[in-house]
């Protein structure tokens, strides 16, 4: 009975509102009905007559009438996902978001650090190349220079302790210091200046590891730099700072607008998903994304009032310290990991929906019957005008088209 009416309600509802609130308010009930069912006596045997051990046509009613009551609960939990969604995102009074802002200045603070000191870290590196050439150079000179001179490695040797602590970092994984590389440099190529490397069988290895090792700092120094930035772009806009980690990564889309194409996204946007429903591909992917965020959104404020509910009733209802405790500290702990589920899910959200920019813009501006952009800089032109034009009312100079003739 159930699986047909969930059958049949997909013919009036869409599967993304089905999946992205239907589903998670059928779970909680079900769960809710469950827990109820053990721990009140009353619920207990109301539940057995009426539906474990009722007539058909009476089960049938009953079961009918709660999921068309859930349905409607579903549907307003769908209504109310962006309201929800937002206050995710700290859309607070002022005086309360003012209270959690500086936890979120420091965690974007401690990413601009480290980026800043792996940038110092590849400025730094920015020798090294210098450094192989200056090591090729010396062998050279020391094997024309002081032929047959051969090298012995004294005892405690400096330069292989130092060697070896490099490559202990590399083996962890670690950034190297470009001064501790620089100084082994300067101190094989000292050798390799004053010693013939064709009869010196420890120079060249020594001079091979030390360039691998550069190799490594450069390549890991970058690397380290990319994804440091990454992190920042993709966990911080650079408008003002959002007292929540889902508000802050919200920010990062129009962020990317403005950056990449001086866009502003949020007057665009409306007009762009009706662009994009006409692809069927790229609808799909942005609306199962958005259902998934959806779908981890309800579930967190369906978690916290489960918890208050729950706190509630083994408080007053039916008094057991053990199922209060459970339910005033387990649920917000639950509340808080659907959350930081849905922070990271609302950043695949926020990569979909820059690709749809990225892929959509330039249909925008057709459907605008506005002239394809001949470069980066007029598009940047264009688009800071459309603001202009659509958020200030300000006279601007668009090259319009006329849109193609009608073939009767």
């Amino acid at each position: 009975m159930l699986s047909t009416f969930l059958s049949q309600l997909q013919s009036y509802f869409s599967k993304y509102f089905v999946m992205g609130s239907l589903c998670p308010m059928l779970a909680f009930a079900f769960l809710n009905g469950v827990t109820l069912y053990f721990v009140s006596p009353t619920w207990q045997t109301w539940a057995g007559k009426n539906i474990l051990n009722g007539t058909a046509g009476h089960e049938a009613f009953l079961v009918s009438s709660l999921v068309v009551g859930l349905v409607l609960a579903a549907y307003v939990l769908s209504a109310l996902s962006t309201f929800l969604r937002r206050q995710l995102e700290g859309a607070w009074p002022e005086p309360i978001a003012r209270i959690f802002i500086p936890a979120q200045h420091r965690r974007r603070q401690r990413l601009i650090d480290d980026l800043n000191s792996a940038s110092m870290d590849l400025a730094d590196l920015s020798d090294s190349p210098r450094w192989e050439g200056q090591m090729r150079e010396a062998l050279l000179a020391g094997s024309a220079h002081h032929v047959g001179t051969v090298f012995q490695e004294p005892q405690n040797d400096l330069v292989s302790i130092g060697l070896k602590a490099l490559e202990k970092d590399r083996a962890g994984y670690n950034p190297l210091n470009a001064d501790a590389l620089e100084q082994r440099v300067n101190e094989i190529t000292e050798r390799l200046q004053n010693h013939d490397a064709n009869v010196s069988s420890d120079l060249t290895p020594e001079q091979d590891r030390l360039v691998t090792l550069i190799e490594y700092a450069r390549e890991r120094a970058t690397a380290r730099q990319a994804q440091l930035q990454n992190e920042l772009n993709s966990n911080f806009g650079t408008q003002r700072l959002a007292p929540t980690k889902m508000g802050n990564v919200a920010n990062t889309i129009q962020s990317y607008a403005l950056r990449r194409y001086h866009c502003n996204f949020e007057i665009v946007w409306s007009n762009m998903q009706r662009l994009v429903q006409k692809d069927e591909k790229s609808n799909a992917a942005l609306m199962e994304s958005k259902t998934q965020l959806d779908f981890l959104v309800a579930c967190c404020w369906l978690t916290l009032f489960w918890s208050a509910a729950w706190s509630a009733g083994f408080g007053w209802f039916v008094p057991s310290r053990t199922g209060f405790l459970f339910a005033a500290v387990a649920g917000p702990v639950i509340a808080y990991m659907w959350y930081r589920a849905a922070a990271e899910q609302y950043r695949s959200f926020a990569d979909v929906a820059m690709t749809t920019l990225d892929a959509f813009r330039l249909d925008l501006l057709r459907d605008m019957h506005l002239r394809t952009p001949a470069d980066v800089e007029e598009e940047r032109y264009v688009w800071e005008n459309i603001d202009r034009l659509t958020t200030y009312g300000e006279d601007c100079n668009f090259r319009y088209e006329q849109p193609p003739a009608k073939t009767p």
